[in-house]
């Protein structure tokens, strides 16, 4: 087994402390009936969730320009890298910016999300609608986060790495740390007691890409080492707390907050993933 680098010892540990807080607030929000608001106030807007988000987008931030600057200083060939590592950050300040400017919170500013008995008589179209941009962003994160590098993982495709565009799917393909962080992501919610059967869909791509990691697990033990077998032990204890705590996220209008963080938390994990190995092998 590879000793594990720099990055994923960091990467591991925030994913640690993020979910040792989000279940504990969960659990003393579905077991005490003195701090039973607790995961409602902490998911809140402009909250403690929502600023987490909005510092994950500061140090994607950073991070963007850190990597600009060392690989301008080391002179390697790596202009698409850069280039994509230009088009983050821009589209990082961006959101950060935005998110200043408003009063609103940027993850309901941007995501739109429509919650509570307010979904109830939607229809799917009506319901599609409504939460357009909340699901462009989850899908955004199921698709290639998710199923794509499961799928490429689980069922052995291997990409042309001859060739220019195979060499950069190869390279930007998430970890399976990764993977494992937005499926713990998408695992956030509630499992029943739902407000309209449509968001039932949500559950079932969750279930997809819980069978689809299943299979990789099963398949390709080479992927897994100490920090990969801890990361899974927390999306199991995870899943079933969410499951255990689904009245209490289903009353929760903005439990999608804390999704979110986690869902920029992987982000970043994965920005770190091909800068670090832009630096430490030919890209």
């Amino acid at each position: 087994m590879n000793k594990p680098n720099t990055y994923k010892v960091i990467f591991s540990s925030i994913f640690f402390l993020l979910f040792v807080f989000s279940i504990l607030s969960l659990l003393v929000s579905q077991f005490s009936n003195t701090f039973s608001q607790l995961f409602f106030i902490l998911t809140k807007n402009d909250r403690a969730y929502d600023n987490a988000v909005n510092i994950f987008y500061l140090f994607g931030i950073m991070m963007s320009l850190g990597y600009l600057i060392l690989a301008s200083y080391i002179q390697r060939d790596i202009f698409f890298q850069r280039l994509v590592a230009v088009g983050i950050c821009i589209v990082l300040i961006f959101i950060f910016v935005l998110s200043l400017s408003t009063e609103k919170s940027l993850d309901s500013a941007i995501l739109g999300l429509m919650t509570g008995d307010g979904l109830k008589d939607l229809s799917f179209l009506d319901l599609v609608l409504e939460n357009l941009k909340y699901i462009f962003i989850s899908g955004f994160f199921y698709i290639f986060f998710l199923f794509l590098p499961l799928i490429l993982f689980g069922f052995g495709f291997r990409l042309n790495v001859k060739n220019q565009l195979g060499k950069y799917l190869a390279f930007f393909c998430p970890s399976i740390n990764v993977c494992l962080v937005v499926l713990f992501a998408s695992g956030f919610q509630a499992y029943y007691d739902k407000s309209n059967l449509w968001l039932y869909m949500d559950f079932l791509m969750f279930c997809v890409g819980f069978i689809l990691f299943i299979k990789v697990f099963l398949s390709r033990k080479e992927f897994f080492g100490f920090y990969e077998y801890a990361n899974m032990l927390f999306l199991a204890l995870g899943v079933l707390v969410c499951l255990f705590c689904s009245n209490t996220l289903s009353q929760t209008e903005n439990y999608y907050n804390a999704r979110m963080a986690f869902y920029m938390l992987a982000f970043l994990g994965w920005c770190g993933e091909w800068m670090y190995r832009s630096f430490s092998e030919d890209a």
